[in-house]
C-alpha cells in the first residue's frame, strides 16, 4: 500500500528509471481496490454469520487512538512529505529516523519519560541493523541469482518458451510469467522473487506491448501472493496460530479474501489505465468497472448478497463478476444485467424470509 510498498518498490524504481514517488501514485488505486475487496469479503461473511456493529461505548474515541497512532504516524508523516517532495528514498529516510528519536522519550501516554530512553534506542538500532541486513542479504543473493540467469542464458531461454507457449497472446503470457512469480515467491522472500521473476518474465511482456510499469507492477504482486497461497502461505499460518484455527481453513478463507490481489494485476496489464496510465476518463470508467466486479465477486465467494445465496446464485455473481472484468463491451454489458438480476433475486428472497422489510 502506497506510499511506503516494502524495499521491492525503491528496487523497481532502480530497474525502471521511474521516481518511486511515480510508482506510489500508479500503485494507490490497485491497493485501494484489493483493500475494498478484503472489507466488502469481510462485510458479506458477517452479514451472512448474523454478526453485529459494536456499540458506542465499546469503540475507542478517537483521541485514544490517534494517542496510541502518534508514534507510527509521525515518522510515516516525514517519510512521505519528503518523497512527495521530491527527493531521493534515502534522504526521507534518514529524516524519518531522526524524528523518531524524540519519541524515545516518550512512554506510551506522552508523558517523559527519561529512564527508558537508552534501552528504546538501542532495541530500534538493534531491529533496524538485522533488517538492513536482511535486505542487503536479500539484494545480494538477487544479484547473484541475476549473474547466473544472465551468464548461463537461462532468462532468455525462459523467456523465448514464453513467448512459444503464449503464441504472442498477452493473456496467456501473463499467466505463465504469474505462475512463475509465485512459484518464485514460495521459495524466496518478496524482495528476491520479485528480482529474479521480472528478469526473467518483465522483458516477456514490454515485448508483448504491456507498460513497463505494468509489467513490474505485475510481477511484485504476484511475487507477494505466496504469503496466502499454499502451500507455503506463511501470513495463514501466523494468522491461525492467532486465531487458534486450522490453518487449511484459515487457508481456504484467507483465498476467498485475497481474491482480488489474482484477478487486479492481470486488470491493470491488460488495461494500464488502472495504474493511471491514459485518460482521466479511462481511468474513472476502469476503477469503476473494476469495484463493481469486486463486490460481486465478493458476495459470491462469501454466498451473501441482502440475503444467504445458494450455490446457483453464487456462481452468476462469481461469472458476473468475471465478465465484467473482461476488457469488451458487450461482455460488460452482460455481466452487468447478470450482477443486477441476482441482486434483485436476492432481495426478494430477502423479503420473503423476513429479512427486510418491504421499504427497504
Amino acid at each position: 500500500m502506497p506510499p511506503v510498498m516494502g524495499a521491492g518498490a525503491f528496487i523497481m524504481a532502480e530497474l525502471i528509471g521511474i521516481p518511486y514517488v511515480t510508482i506510489a501514485l500508479s500503485a494507490a488505486l490497485p491497493a485501494v481496490l484489493y483493500f475494498f475487496a478484503v472489507g466488502m469479503g469481510i462485510h458479506f461473511y458477517a452479514r451472512r454469520e448474523g454478526y453485529r456493529e459494536m456499540s458506542a461505548q465499546e469503540i475507542p474515541a478517537w483521541g485514544e487512538t490517534i494517542r496510541v497512532s502518534g508514534f507510527f504516524l509521525i515518522p510515516f508523516l516525514v517519510l512521505a512529505y519528503w518523497l512527495f517532495s521530491g527527493f531521493t528514498p534515502q534522504y526521507a529516510a534518514f529524516w524519518a529516523i531522526l524524528s523518531t528519536l524524540p519519541l524515545a522519550f516518550l512512554d506510551e501516554s506522552w508523558q517523559l519519560d527519561i529512564r527508558q530512553v537508552l534501552s528504546r534506542v538501542k532495541r530500534a538500532v538493534q531491529q533496524g541493523a538485522r533488517q538492513a541486513a536482511l535486505i542487503a542479504s536479500i539484494c545480494a543473493s538477487a544479484q547473484i541469482i541475476i549473474a547466473i540467469i544472465a551468464f548461463t542464458g537461462l532468462g532468455v531461454k525462459v523467456s523465448s518458451h514464453i513467448l512459444t507457449f503464449s503464441g504472442n497472446s498477452v493473456f496467456l503470457a501473463l499467466l505463465l510469467t504469474g505462475m512463475t512469480s509465485i512459484i518464485l515467491g514460495m521459495e524466496v522472500p518478496t524482495t528476491a522473487a520479485y528480482i529474479v521473476a521480472v528478469v526473467v518474465g518483465g522483458p516477456v511482456l514490454i515485448e508483448l506491448g504491456v507498460p513497463p510499469l505494468a509489467a513490474h507492477l505485475f510481477v511484485f504482486y504476484l511475487a507477494i501472493l505466496s504469503a496466502v497461497t499454499p502451500p507455503v502461505c506463511g501470513a495463514v499460518f501466523i494468522a491461525a496460530g492467532m486465531a487458534e484455527a486450522d490453518w487449511v481453513e484459515t487457508a481456504k478463507f484467507g483465498l476467498r479474501l485475497s481474491f482480488a490481489a489474482f484477478l487486479l494485476p492481470f486488470l491493470f496489464a491488460l488495461e494500464p489505465s488502472l495504474v493511471l496510465i491514459g485518460s482521466p476518463f479511462a481511468v474513472m470508467v476502469t476503477v469503476a468497472r473494476a469495484a463493481l466486479a469486486l463486490v460481486l465477486l465478493s458476495a459470491g465467494f462469501m454466498g451473501y448478497l441482502n440475503s444467504a445465496l445458494e450455490m446457483a446464485s453464487r456462481l452468476a455473481l462469481i461469472a458476473a463478476g468475471i465478465m465484467i472484468l473482461v476488457p469488451d463491451f458487450w461482455t460488460t454489458v452482460v455481466g452487468v444485467m447478470m450482477g443486477a438480476f441476482t441482486w434483485f433475486a436476492s432481495k426478494r428472497m430477502a423479503r420473503e424470509r423476513g429479512e427486510i422489510s418491504g421499504d427497504d
